[in-house]
This record gives structure tokens, sequence and C-alpha cells, in this order.
């Protein structure tokens, strides 16, 4: 498939804006694929020519989303996971995300995709971080994104109202992972 044709490239953004829709009145477990296409006027066989399923036009959104992300400084996206996060979040998703609180599915879709795009970050800027030298760096990538993924379903879990600042200084106080200007 041609990710420059025109007609998928509004495929894709008609379907986005009607997952995106759809996300503000429903939680994404009771939104089904048939709801969309009817959302966005595309056949079911046009979603499934261009997304396996829900959750994997909910990370193209999340994709969409993020471009602002990488405009962030590495140094502050690293030393602040949770405050980078929260910036999308809050100046994209944020009426998505109240009405998501309780779906389970729709945060460990987002939160492995943040997790992914994180460990991405590490892996591209490895020569960066100042870090035991006897520590092998895809080891560090694990370490970080696991960490990152413990804490976010620590404080889902536990209905926890921290900040993105404080989760940033527990994740701090948990890996010692510094970047290097």
């Amino acid at each position: 498939m041609n990710n420059t044709d025109l007609r998928v490239i509004k495929t894709k953004r008609s379907l986005s804006k009607a997952l995106f829709d759809l996300l503000e009145k429903h939680t994404m477990s009771s939104i089904t694929v048939s709801m969309i296409c009817n959302e966005s006027l595309v056949h079911r066989t046009t979603f499934y020519k261009h997304f396996y399923d829900k959750y994997d036009l909910l990370i193209h959104l999340f994709k969409g989303f993020s471009k602002d992300y990488f405009e962030l400084d590495l140094k502050h996206r690293i030393n602040s996971p949770f405050t980078s996060i929260s910036y999308i979040i809050n100046t994209r998703i944020d009426n998505i995300s109240k009405r998501q609180k309780n779906d389970r599915q729709f945060y460990e879709t987002l939160a492995n995709y943040f997790v992914d795009v994180f460990q991405h970050d590490i892996k591209e800027n490895a020569d960066r971080f100042s870090v035991d030298s006897s520590v092998p760096n895809d080891l560090i990538i694990y370490i970080y994104g696991a960490n990152l993924q413990a804490i976010m379903d620590w404080n889902r879990s536990n209905n926890s109202e921290k900040s993105s600042e404080e989760l940033d200084k527990i994740f701090h106080r948990v890996v010692n992972i510094k970047i290097n200007n």
C-alpha cells in the first residue's frame, strides 16, 4: 500500500477522525470496527486493508498525536518521561483520556505505545547516556521500558492522583539513567 497516495491518506485520516470522535463518547472496549466504519463512511473491507484491528488504528492515532513529542528536547523526554507523556495527553487527548479512564485495554495500548517510543529514543541515543559501561545498552532499553510500564500500571491500579512530575521523581529513584548534553 502506498502511504503517499491521497486516497490512502484520506482513508486513514477519516478512520482516525472517526475513532477520535467515538473515543470522546464511548470507551474503547465498547467501540467496534463497524462503529468506526459507519462514522467514517468507510467500508469494513477498506478498514482491514489499512489496519489489523481497532487497536492498530488507535496506535496510528497516537502516532499522529505524538509528533509533538519529538519536538521536545531529548534530555527532557528521557529525564522526564511522564511529563513528556502528559504533554501529549494534555494537549491532544485530555477529553478522551478522561472518558477512557477505566478502560484497561485503552490504557494498556497507550502505555505500550509510549514505552515503545521511549525505548526507541534510548536505542537511537544510547551514546548519550551515562551508565555503567558493563551494563549492555540493550538491557538498559528493557529496564527503562519495564520501569515505565510498572510505574504506569502501579499508578493506574492504585487510582493514584500523582502528577506527572511526581511520577518522574519516583521513576528516577528507581532508575538511575542520566543523559549527557
